[in-house]
Order: C-alpha cells, then structure tokens, then sequence
C-alpha cells in the first residue's frame, strides 16, 4: 500500500471541474469491528461526457477504508478511474473470510456497475480476484491485478470517439451488470447470491454547461437486451469469489432489481420484475417455489422469526431505472437517459405497487 500524497484527487481533475464533478456516495456501508474501518463505495463523475473532465477523476468509482474514530483513509481502490459510461461504484461492500493457502483472509467481495467483481484483502487494500460477472461485457477485456486498472477495450470508448458520436453495443448499460439490488452470501457454500441486469447501450455524450440546480448529465443513452440470452434480460446467479467464477446462472426475463436473500436451510429467495417471488436450491439454482404479486419486485427480501416459526417478506411495486422507463412511455427518448429498450412490457407488469407479502415458512 503506496501512500497517495496531499490532494491526491484535486491533481486529476482539471481547473475547477472537481467542484461539480460528482463522485458522491449514495449506496451501502459496511463496519468491521476488529479492524475498526468503514467500507464504502463513491459513485460516478460528472458529466457523462468524459472530454469534458480529462484525468482519472479520483476518487469517484473508488473503494474507502476509513477509520472509524478518525476518518482517516486507510487505503483507497479505484475501480473504473476515468468513468466513460457511469459505472458508479457505490454497491454494497459484503465481508467475509477467505481461504488462501490453508490462511484465513479478510477479504472484501464487491460486485460493481462495471461487471467486474473485486475481491480485496480488507486490510490493506491489496487487490486478489477481478473477474467479469457477466460473460458479455466488453468495455473492457480484464482487470490487471498488479496495477489494479481495467484493460480497457477501446472499440467502446466514449471517450475515444468523441462528444456527438454514438458508440453502439457497449456492455453493460449505464444501470450495470448489478446495480444497488444487494447480493447475499451463503456461508453454508461458499457462494454469493447476485441479482443481475443483462443489458447493453448505445451511448452518445455531447457538450452540457454545469448551471447549480439543474441537470448535468450530457449524454443520451438507449438500452436493450444484452446478447447470447435469448432475449432474457438479467440473471440470478451464484458466485465463487475465490476463484472469480460463476458457478451456475439462472435466467430471467427482465433484470433482477430485488435483493438476494440466503437462508441457512440452502435456500436462497429474490424478487423478479414480472412480480414473482422466487425460492431457488443454493447448490444448483434449481427452482423449487415461486409466487406471483401483483407488480413488478424492486424491494429486498427479508425474513425474521416469530414464536418459533420462520417467515419470508418482500415489498411489491416498481420503480427506479424500470420506473424511468415506464415514465418514458418506454419508447420515448427522456434527454440525458434515452429510450429504455426491452422493458415494452413492464407496463403490465405494475398494477397494485406498494403491497407486502408475508409468506411462513414450512416447519
């Protein structure tokens, strides 16, 4: 772990963009109480337009471990430095133990918007495992383990191509292979739980003026289904993060944007778009129940105990990135986002938003 000096941030920015340049942290934190730091993830650059703020833009995108009583920075991780497709890096940081060699590690698991999931040795920083998440993405070809920097691919560069060119198919869309549905794991086998979107865009960045209170966003996306899924957009999958392998994927029709939930039974539940409720077998994925709500699921399945008996709830109605593309019409191009391709037939999918669902779990 390299010390990063005095305005290690300020110095990769130009002139004043740092002020307006985003960066903030919206999503999940975690706390390790041994260790006393806090985890967390700082979300993308402003604007979309990459020409519009040369450098590497730290830290948006970026890994923290504070100290908890100081706020000192012990280490830092950029993961997407120079945003080109707004990649936040805000979801959720799960610890847990790894091990290497026949030696426990404190590692970090995080799967970010840019489709690579990092593991990290939560106590110094130190970068083991990045891998793709989904098989699709292509902005860029890998992570290098020793620099930590993405290898990036750059036939789908907006950066490369410039303000007013539309750079087409790139892998995953803005919203991420996962965005903020959070990811369980499973201690029983090893493997997390993910919640995933398999969507590709069309991204096409032009010239905005920073003005306080108003939109910067400065480019126009459309999104659509990603390629060699038979139009299914998104995956439930489980995750080996020693190895940075999917161990099996289960299909779905639109992103999964619930949460996941792992019961110490082997059982793993999650929430679909189309209103289902589902519980899978942890070891293989296979289905073994499901329940049709009467909308579309973005709420995170939780459960607790009561006199004795185990129950599993999940809030149906739908909203965010799904909502913005329903509010759209679905087909209508809103400035700064696009039209939201392949989510024609949510519109069905909505009736009767906000309803709780309490299911009890056979004894």
């Amino acid at each position: 772990m390299v010390p990063v000096g005095a305005d290690s941030s300020l110095k990769t920015w130009q002139g004043d963009q740092w002020k307006y340049g985003g960066g903030t942290t919206w999503g999940w934190y975690a706390w390790d109480p041994k260790l006393n730091l806090v985890y967390y993830g700082s979300g993308n650059p402003g604007t979309w337009n990459p020409t519009q703020r040369p450098g590497d833009n730290k830290w948006s995108m970026t890994i923290f471990a504070r100290d908890l009583n100081t706020g000192q920075a012990k280490w830092v991780y950029q993961m997407t430095p120079h945003d080109e497709w707004n990649y936040d890096g805000v979801n959720e940081m799960i610890l847990f133990d790894l091990n290497i060699g026949g030696k426990k590690v404190l590692t970090i698991v995080h799967f970010d918007r840019n489709s690579f999931s990092y593991t990290l040795n939560r106590e110094t920083g130190a970068l083991l495992v990045a891998q793709k998440f989904d098989p699709a993405v292509n902005w860029a070809d890998s992570i290098d383990l020793k620099s930590g920097l993405p290898i990036r691919n750059a036939s789908y560069s907006t950066q490369k191509a410039g303000p007013d060119h539309n750079v087409k198919g790139i892998c995953p869309a803005a919203l991420g292979s996962k965005d903020q549905q959070p990811a369980a794991y499973d201690p029983g086998s090893s493997l997390f739980l993910v919640p995933t979107n398999h969507v590709c865009m069309d991204y096409e960045p032009f010239q905005v003026d920073y003005v306080s209170g108003q939109p910067f966003v400065g480019a126009t996306l459309s999104m659509f289904p990603g390629p060699n899924e038979n139009g299914a957009m998104g995956n439930f999958i489980a995750w080996d993060a020693s190895k940075g392998k999917v161990v099996w994927s289960k299909p779905e029709k639109f992103s999964v944007w619930s949460s996941a939930l792992a019961t110490a039974g082997g059982i793993a539940f999650y929430g679909t778009l189309e209103g289902y409720i589902k519980a899978v077998r942890i070891k293989d994925g296979k289905e073994l129940w499901k329940f049709k709500t009467p909308s579309g699921i973005i709420g995170n399945v939780f459960t607790y105990e009561y006199k004795g008996k185990q129950f599993v709830g999940v809030y149906s109605g739908i909203g965010d990135w799904a909502g913005i593309g329903m509010a759209a019409g679905l087909e209508k191009s809103m400035e700064g986002l696009g039209a939201v391709g392949g989510y024609r037939e949510l519109a069905k999918y909505t009736v009767l938003g906000g309803t709780l669902f309490i299911f009890a779990i056979p004894s």
